[in-house]
């Protein structure tokens, strides 16, 4: 079972849901607005015929997402989530920076 989770968490959308499953000891709003954020970062990733691949997430590709003015937590929500991949051994390090 750990290596199909270790798969699962390798794909971006697999990522955010486990991201957004450790977020228990988070306010239910902000929990609700850092799925919101995440899951629309998922969605226009993939939107662009990109590869479902957490490590595939280009910086230059976050740095244009992050030029449209979104809703307010998008970055925090986004800077979290790439603390937590580094953390887990996910990724390296983050895309962000």
């Amino acid at each position: 079972m750990g290596n199909l989770m270790l798969v699962h968490e390798r794909t971006l959308v697999g990522a955010v849901d486990s991201f957004l499953g450790q977020l228990v000891h988070v306010r239910p709003h902000l929990a609700g607005a850092y799925r919101q954020h995440l899951e629309v970062m998922a969605e226009h990733w993939l939107a662009t015929g990109q590869p479902n691949l957490l490590e595939m997430v280009s910086p230059s590709w976050l740095k244009q997402y992050l030029q449209v003015p979104r809703y307010e937590h998008h970055l925090d929500a986004l800077r979290d989530f790439y603390a937590w991949a580094v953390r887990e051994g996910l990724l390296d390090h983050s895309p962000l920076g």
